[in-house]
């Protein structure tokens, strides 16, 4: 049983120190059966779906679906980056078809689905209209929301989530609870392409394409972004990741999203039973066959939605915070409970129902003590200090270790890491705790936490390493230019902009032959705001192109170094560098563990 704060001073007050020798920290390397046999469940293969013209590709955390017409493909979803869309492509044209690309459908916004557009087609074809690229008409919104406004700090706790730094057992046994292995080899490279045509919110749109009948619909569950595909001449339904994989679903992911709106997922779920579906084809995992396999899936997993939903509602409403909800609401009841479509390999149902109080209430308990809180390290050195100390503190956390409370020896350590970085005796020991608690669960999400956890406290992980991946300057100046300023505007340094008031007109090249683009950039009372529109009469222009603004934005040229090798021009120059001085374009290493 865990001790509460109060025993434990009494604990540390009424007794002496705890004898013990040298704790044996080594953790053999375990893994719960049910977390091994269902990494079993994703296979690299290429499936037909029945004896239609729709193929799943299961590769390498993602799946590709490919929909063959009488004279091209259709692709839903293009992977996570160009490595992995050129091996799918590879699996295309040796197993299902040379016919060329036709049109591309992005599911939704999240990046292991449409950063291997440019694989697939040429991005001038795109631009041109010869491929269409289907998206919901918010896509954009939302990418740039989620994918743009929080990147470093998103990225870093994707690369814990992931596991993406271990190595040996731990990478070998390791595998995302929705999708299988992560393995991206290569540099991360982006291929993503924007969007052509769109779905309107709740809507749905008819299309034709190589002779192919198909309806895709808005449902923005997982996603506000969310749509389906309904291919109604083979009763096929391409779910996405409204069905997130044989697991329970990340009704919030602890990589760091917005909320997710679990009555828009409900009523997706709700919707697509309304389709008398023979297959259902996911973005992850397995294809499902039989029209009464599918409505029960799809309805047991909107029950396990809803009853997670509804019931931290009920909690909150009657009293419970986000500290109390986990144990309020429990696990689901077993009625519910559907291996492996309800069995927590990847959201869990406390995880979920903390995210619902922050996201209807507020972050605030209630309690007005959590208004202006003693500062952190601060906090635990008082409280160190009414244990009697750090080597009681560690002794006392080293024995409940011994004793098998990992989460206790973590608990306590924390405080001590917090008064001192560099204390590795409480580094080590709390990395010992997250092995053996990272050993012990089969949810993957907290599994990665625990086990990059570990290796931060023991010094082996580079924090910028992590975000480089994501920095990538080549897959910056890919971006559109949109995107690209939204980036900056969060990097605004108030001790280097001061007060000072510039704005710089930006003339870019046109894409494809088409006409310039001008843009407004202005840094004022340390805000940064950039506005599509002509230069107004008298403000400076700064000409330059996508690349030299992806260098500048990425950090890895400045305006200077560019103006000297020709890639900007006109009178801007100075205002654009008066602008960029004013940020932060420097990556900051982020530790998640030591702090």
């Amino acid at each position: 049983m865990r001790l509460s704060f109060a025993a434990t001073l009494l604990f540390a007050t009424a007794t002496p120190a705890l004898a013990h020798g040298p704790a044996d920290l080594a953790v053999p390397f375990s893994a719960p059966a049910n977390f091994t046999a269902h990494a079993k469940m994703f296979q690299e293969r290429v499936t037909r779906v029945g004896t239609t013209p729709v193929w799943q590709i299961e590769f390498q955390g993602m799946n590709v679906v490919v929909i063959e017409g009488t004279d091209g493909l259709i692709l839903v979803d293009t992977g996570m980056n160009k490595d992995v869309a050129n091996a799918a492509l590879a699996k295309i044209r040796a197993q299902i078809s040379a016919k060329p690309i036709k049109a591309i459908i992005y599911t939704h916004h999240h990046p292991d689905h449409v950063h291997g557009a440019s694989v697939f087609a040429n991005p001038a074809d795109v631009a041109s209209g010869k491929v269409p690229i289907f998206a919901a008409s918010n896509f954009l919104k939302e990418l740039s929301d989620e994918g743009i406004a929080t990147l470093p700090i998103v990225a870093t706790r994707a690369a814990y989530m992931f596991g993406f730094s271990l190595t040996g057992d731990e990478a070998a046994d390791y595998h995302v609870g929705c999708c299988g292995g992560l393995n991206t080899p290569g540099k991360n490279e982006s291929g993503y392409i924007p969007p052509t045509q769109f779905v309107e919110m709740d809507g749905a749109r008819d299309v034709e394409i190589a002779g192919v009948k198909l309806h895709l619909f808005h449902t923005g569950g997982e996603a506000a972004s969310h749509i389906a595909v309904w291919l109604p001449e083979h009763k096929v339904l391409v779910s996405g990741d409204e069905v997130q994989g044989p697991t329970f679903p990340n009704l919030h992911s602890m990589r760091g999203t917005k909320m997710r709106d679990a009555n828009r997922w409900i009523a997706a779920l709700r919707r697509m039973q309304a389709y008398d579906s023979a297959y259902m084809v996911p973005l992850h995992g397995p294809v499902v066959t039989g029209a009464p396999k599918i409505k029960a899936l799809l309805a047991g997993y909107e029950d396990a939605i809803q009853y997670t939903h509804d019931q931290a509602i009920r909690h909150i409403n009657m009293g419970s915070t986000v500290a109390d909800l986990p144990e309020a609401v429990g696990d689901l009841p077993p009625y519910l409970r559907s291996e492996p479509y309800t069995t927590e390999y990847y959201g869990t149902v406390a995880d979920a129902v903390r995210s619902y109080y922050v996201g209807y209430v507020s972050w605030f308990s209630g309690d007005a003590t959590d208004l202006d809180p003693t500062p952190r390290p601060e906090r635990a050195r008082r409280e160190v200090e009414l244990m009697g100390g750090r080597a009681r503190v560690l002794a006392t956390a080293t024995d409940a270790f011994t004793k098998g409370d990992a989460q206790w020896a973590a608990e306590l350590t924390t405080l001590l890491i917090a008064i001192d970085h560099q204390d590795m005796d409480a580094r080590k020991l709390k990395a010992a705790a997250f092995r053996k608690l990272g050993y012990a669960t089969y949810n993957s999400n907290r599994r990665g936490f625990y086990l990059m956890g570990a290796l931060e406290l023991e010094g082996k992980i580079n924090p910028n390493g992590l975000t480089a991946r994501y920095m990538n300057p080549d897959n910056i100046k890919k971006m559109p230019v949109p995107l690209m300023l939204e980036q900056v505007r969060y990097r605004v340094d108030p001790a280097k902009a001061g007060d000072r008031d510039v704005s710089v007109a930006l003339s870019l090249p046109g894409q494809a032959g088409g006409a310039a683009d001008s843009w407004v950039v202005e840094l004022r009372n340390a805000t940064l705001k950039s506005y599509r529109q002509a230069a107004p009469a008298g403000m400076p222009v700064a000409t330059l192109d996508r690349a030299a603004l992806g260098e500048l934005v990425a950090g890895a040229a400045t305006v200077d170094v560019l103006a000297k090798r020709g890639a900007i021009s006109g009178n801007g120059a100075p205002a654009l560098s008066s602008i960029f001085n004013a940020l932060d374009l420097k990556p900051a290493p982020i530790s998640l563990v030591v702090r």
